[in-house]
């Protein structure tokens, strides 16, 4: 016991000592920080789903990224259980001299996939006389391309604040799942 207790401290007082030499260094402008990562606050708090994007910006006019959406909860993957996102960002009206801020219009690609589930009627057999029901389960995969506007703030020091909204509309056509989908939110991050 002492012997864990012990590597747990000399594993707190080097990540402290690596952290002061981390805030010794000045941070780079916000016009040289390329990379952004944010979270969907809406998602997260009125959907058990959790939904990560990732941005890199290319110059003061665009930006490219992905983002990951994992549903949390089984009655929600009948929209989707999982979505990887891959989007291209013009942003508008940027007066700044950092880039990638303001009002844009991303364009998407969304590959996803889920379950959805089924209930039939059993009609009675001379087995079973008694009608019922049987509830199945059946995954399903979709590819789909879509479009989103929104406005984003980047403050001097990095942190990041979206409103956005789209959707689109899924390429192939199986016989369950749904027909489209929607992408957007209330997105909080950090540029660094």
């Amino acid at each position: 016991m002492k012997k864990k207790m012990l590597t747990a401290l000399l594993g707190l007082f080097t990540a402290a000592l690596w952290a002061q030499d981390d805030q010794s260094e000045s941070p780079k402008p916000i016009d040289e920080r390329k990379h952004e990562l944010r979270l969907d606050a809406i998602e997260a708090l009125a959907i058990p789903n959790i939904e990560i994007n990732y941005e890199y910006v290319l110059s003061r006019y665009s930006g490219v990224g992905a983002a990951i959406n994992i549903g949390l909860e089984d009655s929600f993957n009948e929209y989707q259980a999982f979505a990887l996102t891959p989007f291209y960002r013009q942003y508008f009206f940027n007066k700044k001299e950092y880039g990638a801020r303001g009002f844009f219009v991303e364009g998407m690609l969304q590959f996803a996939f889920g379950k959805e589930e089924f209930t039939e009627e059993i009609v009675g057999f001379p087995e079973r006389p008694v009608p019922g029901f049987i509830t199945t389960d059946e995954s399903w995969f979709n590819t789909g391309i879509g479009i989103a506007v929104g406005q984003k703030w980047v403050s001097n020091n990095g942190f990041v604040f979206e409103l956005s909204i789209g959707g689109g509309r899924y390429l192939l056509s199986p016989d369950f799942g749904p027909e489209g989908f929607f992408r957007g939110g209330l997105l909080v991050g950090y540029r660094f």
